[in-house]
């Protein structure tokens, strides 16, 4: 299911109210278009993580379906832990501040969910909506493909792929986490998250690494 990224909470936690004088609400339309541009972006950065987590479980999950080879299914499961964990923390940051993240539909269904001050602040946050949605719903339609092939191969076959695949978007992941951590470092607990998060991503891509090379020996 496919759900939209903000809601009116969290420009209401930001302080953008729906009520101001006439002659201010041009000052304070501006000002909230600004506030939901902000919030947009890093609600969309969150979601990218987000949904990276969720691929993860989805190939670590097949890969204790249909990997016979203990040292990647040993991977597996700690990728799927380790996944399951970080997806976690990041759904109770989101809540914290009063984020929505997207859930990754296996099936591919879209459903939408849901004072001049909050006007401008949904003005902002809309800005670049339809384009991140079309690069979100790529981003899933390319992983369902992949998954299918991944499904499609056994035996030492499987392995690689998987263990390709994961290394890929373990670096992705830390490019993204490194990404962020520059753009908020002013957000104590985002930056926090992203410090844990960061060893993480790495670990994963070294082990992929190491076990690809033992694999295809």
């Amino acid at each position: 299911m496919r759900r939209w990224l903000w809601s009116a909470g969290l420009l209401a936690t930001l302080g953008v109210g729906a009520g101001c004088a006439h002659s201010e609400a041009q000052q304070a339309r501006s000002q909230g278009e600004r506030v939901g541009e902000a919030v947009s972006k890093k609600v969309r950065f969150v979601d990218q993580l987000s949904l990276l987590n969720q691929q993860q479980i989805v190939l670590s999950k097949l890969a204790l379906e249909k990997s016979t080879n203990p040292e990647v299914r040993r991977f597996a499961q700690e990728m799927l832990q380790n996944h399951q964990r970080n997806e976690a923390d990041l759904e109770a940051l989101a809540r914290s501040k009063t984020l929505a993240l997207s859930e990754l539909d296996e099936n591919w269904e879209q459903q939408g969910l849901g004072g001049a001050g909050f006007e401008g602040a949904q003005k902002g946050v809309e800005k670049g909506q339809s384009g991140y949605d079309k690069q979100y719903d790529q981003r899933v339609d390319e992983f369902l493909v992949k998954r299918e092939q991944l499904e499609g191969l056994s035996g030492p076959a499987f392995d690689k792929a998987f263990l390709d695949q994961v290394r890929k978007d373990q670096k992705r992941g830390g490019k993204l986490v490194d990404q962020g951590l520059d753009d908020y470092r002013n957000d104590a607990a985002l930056a926090v998250f992203l410090g844990r998060t960061a060893p993480v991503f790495n670990s994963h891509e070294q082990q992929a690494e190491s076990l690809r090379q033992a694999v295809g020996r």
